[in-house]
This record gives structure tokens, C-alpha cells and sequence, in this order.
């Protein structure tokens, strides 16, 4: 108890510039808004009193437009343009029922499609699987998903066919979706042709050629949890030489 009162007697004076590498933070620490630099403010942070307040403890991150807390939540909390494989689960009128994983289920209109029309449109059913991007978030209401992007075209938004999907950690998806992500190369190397759909709701889609090919992906992907890549390559090659 006296620690914390100590640590929030520090923290409420201190205001620190946002660094360069990440770091380790805790709720209530506080950083200097950049000036002359539109910043984009992510999950675990907010504007308070002309600073940016932590809300949540991680490991603070941060590029040229935004920054963040990189954390492992038990449950995703939908955030604003996000990607997510959601999973159909029943309709209302002329919206689906869409599982993403949060606390809620999130909704999205039967015309959400590029192209679509009320006479032309998709008809999903439940167990139908989607990669959508989040066009609303809001803790009061229910997210709100779209298969287009801003500009209404699909842009890899899509239904998702086939293949399989991999229940996994929010902080690996946030490792796949890194611009060449040093987890994906191995992938390269060994199969010809197959598809990843990583969402940031902690489910990757994967679907190959053949199904020996998926679960050697699978397999890999769910490795990456826990161990290093050197290894998980490793662990891979015995897995495709096992499988034939």
C-alpha cells in the first residue's frame, strides 16, 4: 500500500516524453502531447488534461502516426478500423450477428459488401466466416462491421471460404500483421501457395493447396506462442516431413 501510494504520488507530478523504444508503463503515467505531429492515440491511452494518460499497464510503442499499449487482453476489446475474422451466428432483418470475440456481438448490414445492393448481396448463414474491418466502436453500443473500406471497396474485406482458423493470442496477430513480419518468411520458403487472414481479435484464417499444408501452418502459427522462430522453423520442417 505504501508503495502505491508512492508510485501515484510520483506519477500524478511526472510527465515524460513518449520514447522511442518500447517500454514498460503502468496506469497513470503520463507523456508530453508531440508538438506540431497529428498523433493517433491507441488502445490503453487517452488525452487527459494536455498529456496522454496510460489506462492500462503494457509495453508503450509508438511510429511517425500513432501510439499504443502492446498488451496480451484475455479479451479483445474492438478498437476503431481494426481487421477482425468473425464468425456468423445468426441474422436480425437485414443484419448479421457476427462473433468477434469481445464481450458483444457485433452487427453488420446484409449490404456491407462492395457492390451490394438490396437486390444483390451476399446471403450468409451461421457458421460463415468474414474478415471485416470495426466502423464503429463504443463501449455503449454494439461494434459495427463493414467489408469495405472507407473508399467502399473491398480491399481483401471479404467472406471467407474453406480453410481453417487458429484461436490464438492478440499479441501474436499484432506480430503477423507487422510489415514483413520475420514470422511469415518461413512460411515463404516452405509452401508454394496459401492464404493468411490475420485478424486483431486473436483468429488467423489459413487456407492451402492441400490440407496437409494448412495443418502444417496451423501448427506453426500456434508454435510461435511459444517458442523462439529459430525453433518453430525447426519444429516445422519435421511437421511438413512428417505429414509428407
Amino acid at each position: 500500500k505504501q508503495w502505491y501510494q508512492r508510485r501515484v504520488a510520483i506519477t500524478a507530478g511526472e510527465t515524460k516524453e513518449i520514447p522511442d523504444k518500447p517500454s514498460i508503463v503502468v496506469c497513470g503515467d503520463t507523456f508530453n502531447i508531440p508538438a506540431n505531429k497529428d498523433l493517433t492515440v491507441g488502445p490503453g491511452l487517452v488525452f487527459r488534461n494536455n498529456a496522454i494518460t496510460c489506462t492500462k499497464p503494457g509495453v508503450i510503442k509508438s511510429n511517425e502516426k500513432s501510439v499504443w499499449i502492446d498488451r496480451n487482453n484475455r479479451r479483445y476489446v474492438p478498437v476503431l478500423e481494426e481487421r477482425v475474422v468473425g464468425i456468423i451466428i445468426g441474422r436480425v432483418m437485414d443484419e448479421y450477428r457476427i462473433d468477434i470475440g469481445g464481450a458483444h456481438v457485433a452487427m453488420m448490414s446484409s449490404i456491407a459488401f462492395e457492390g451490394a445492393t438490396q437486390r444483390n448481396k451476399p446471403e450468409l448463414k451461421p457458421g460463415n466466416v468474414v474478415f471485416a474491418r470495426v466502423i464503429a466502436a463504443n463501449k455503449d453500443v454494439e461494434p459495427e462491421l463493414a467489408c469495405v473500406n472507407k473508399k467502399g471497396k473491398a480491399n481483401g474485406l471479404q467472406v471467407l471460404e474453406g480453410g481453417h482458423i487458429i484461436q490464438c493470442s492478440l499479441g501474436l496477430c499484432r506480430k503477423l500483421r507487422q510489415h514483413k513480419s520475420p514470422l511469415t518468411q518461413p512460411l515463404l520458403n516452405h509452401f508454394k501457395s496459401f492464404e493468411l487472414c490475420v485478424g486483431m481479435n486473436g483468429r488467423i484464417w489459413v487456407r492451402s493447396d492441400t490440407n496437409k499444408h494448412t495443418v502444417a501452418i496451423s501448427i506453426y502459427l500456434k508454435q510461435c506462442e511459444h517458442l523462439s522462430v529459430s525453433d518453430a522453423v525447426m519444429s516445422l520442417r519435421h511437421t511438413v516431413k512428417a505429414l509428407g
